[in-house]
């Protein structure tokens, strides 16, 4: 049974993008585009939680911070490992991810094969790693 990912992320086409190289990658991928979607999929997928969220920051509504917090209190999800990506290049960003316990840390753009490669590290891991920045 493949690995499942979920993509949540307001960019129509970053969402087909990763969705399509981690697909190339033998993964399961269900995508959501706000958090409100995120916990409607995950609902309708409570037998089989994905393996790994791969959530943006910055989309309308709530924040991805914000969503990320809420999978971290929730034992449900909280043992869900967490990439986070961001157009924020600050380095308060990369800090916030490390504080909240994010798996990984990408700022975009970035690449997805690359994505799909660190996917595969921290499913093979089978726990979260460190956090590392990939800033092109």
């Amino acid at each position: 049974m493949p690995k499942r990912i979920m993509v949540v992320d307001d960019d129509k086409e970053v969402q087909e993008i990763v969705a399509f190289v981690l697909h190339c990658n033998d993964f399961e991928v269900i995508s959501a585009f706000n958090g409100k979607q995120m916990q409607r999929q995950l609902a309708e997928h409570f037998a089989r939680m994905p393996d790994l969220i791969i959530l943006d920051v910055m989309m309308p509504g709530e924040d991805g911070y914000r969503i990320f917090s809420d999978l971290r209190h929730n034992p449900q999800t909280q043992h869900i490992p967490v990439i986070i990506i961001t157009a924020h290049t600050e380095d308060i960003y990369q800090r916030v991810s490390v504080d909240l316990g994010a798996a990984l840390h990408l700022t975009k753009p970035f690449h997805p094969v690359e994505l799909a490669e660190k996917v595969k590290v921290l499913l093979d891991e089978g726990q979260e790693s460190s956090i590392e920045d990939n800033r092109n």
